[in-house]
């Protein structure tokens, strides 16, 4: 969570190389845009904003959907036009938050409020479902990042062993479960035939004042797929709320960063070994953007909020709340006579 946007010098060197990298050529946008991310340029709004600079000084020439790039970029011009973007962006006094940060908004905004505005001391478990996730998610960034380099079978074991290498002591799940784990997460995407898979890249959305970092993006030629990795399992009530808003605020910031219309998003939960496929609707959007103006509402009152009123929410939410003696202390002081 933050006020304003961040500096971005550095992302248009990153896009203007991309661009010299292919003078006289016709590049599609959306192959500037992947390069661009895989530069980790995390916001096309920099991007288009770039553009139009370049285009207005005749550097480049836009066509649909693509651009020429007639003229080689020099140092001197980007330091101007980051100059220029850079008075243009920082006036914005917008909040950003994360899609994970609405999710637990919703769940108990006092959570939020103390994790992200007083900075209340967080207290972890030593071991447990904290370090589980912290495993699961770390054998899938190498396997998916090593995926090209190593024979399959040996890549999940040799993931799994360095997963659970790193968090020593602190995990309680085995070797064999995340072997099985990536067994079927390799199942999907080869199923998907994604062309691009990117793993734990950040996008921003000045539009939207978003920012975050979805697990997992698989790109296709007809499609574009966000999607999050959950360690627990889905109830028989179905899959939690909380998870859904993420997985929306996640297709929205990649919908927003390649302009293109993100249909739907996958949750895959590691425990019931359970995929779900989300069908992402305009519904559901402006459900998800409620609760993000919510925490807005929440930072111009500047006082402490109440609970979160979710059945069962002690369970659901308190007893793995990192920031519950805080909360413990504030109803306590609530209760002096």
């Amino acid at each position: 969570m933050r006020v304003g946007v961040e500096t971005c010098e550095k992302e248009i060197y990153q896009v203007a190389e991309i661009l010299n990298s292919n003078l006289g050529k016709e590049i599609e946008l959306e192959d500037l845009l992947l390069q661009a991310l895989m530069k980790n340029v995390y916001s096309s709004d920099i991007i288009f904003l770039l553009l139009q600079n370049l285009e207005e000084m005749g550097f480049i020439k836009g066509k649909r959907g693509s651009l020429i790039v007639k003229e080689e970029i020099g140092s001197e011009v980007l330091k101007d036009i980051s100059k220029n973007i850079w008075e243009k962006i920082s006036k914005s006094k917008k909040l950003f938050v994360t899609p994970l940060e609405v999710a637990k908004f919703f769940q108990c905004p006092r959570r939020l409020f103390l994790e992200k505005i007083i900075l209340a001391k967080q207290y972890k478990e030593e071991v447990g479902k904290t370090w589980d996730g912290e495993a699961v998610h770390y054998s899938v960034n190498i396997f998916i990042k090593n995926l090209a380099k190593m024979q399959v079978e040996q890549l999940m074991e040799e993931a799994a062993k360095r997963a659970l290498k790193k968090f020593n002591k602190k995990v309680t799940i085995s070797q064999e479960e995340i072997v099985d784990f990536l067994e079927r997460f390799y199942e999907l995407i080869k199923k998907e035939g994604f062309t691009h898979i990117l793993i734990e890249k950040k996008f921003e959305s000045f539009k939207a004042g978003l920012t975050g970092t979805p697990d997992i993006v698989g790109i296709k030629k007809s499609e574009i797929i966000p999607i999050d990795i959950k360690l627990g399992k889905i109830s028989e009530m179905g899959v939690k709320e909380e998870h859904l808003l993420q997985s929306i605020g996640e297709s929205i910031l990649v919908e927003e960063f390649f302009r293109k219309k993100v249909n739907f998003s996958y949750l895959i939960y590691f425990t019931s070994k359970s995929l779900v496929k989300v069908k992402i609707t305009n519904e559901m959007k402006k459900k998800f953007l409620y609760y993000k103006r919510g925490i807005e509402r929440m930072c111009k009152m500047g006082k402490i909020p109440s609970k979160g009123k979710l059945p069962n929410l002690e369970k659901r939410v308190c007893l793995g709340c990192h920031v519950r003696p805080s909360c413990e202390n504030i109803e306590m002081v609530k209760r002096i006579e």
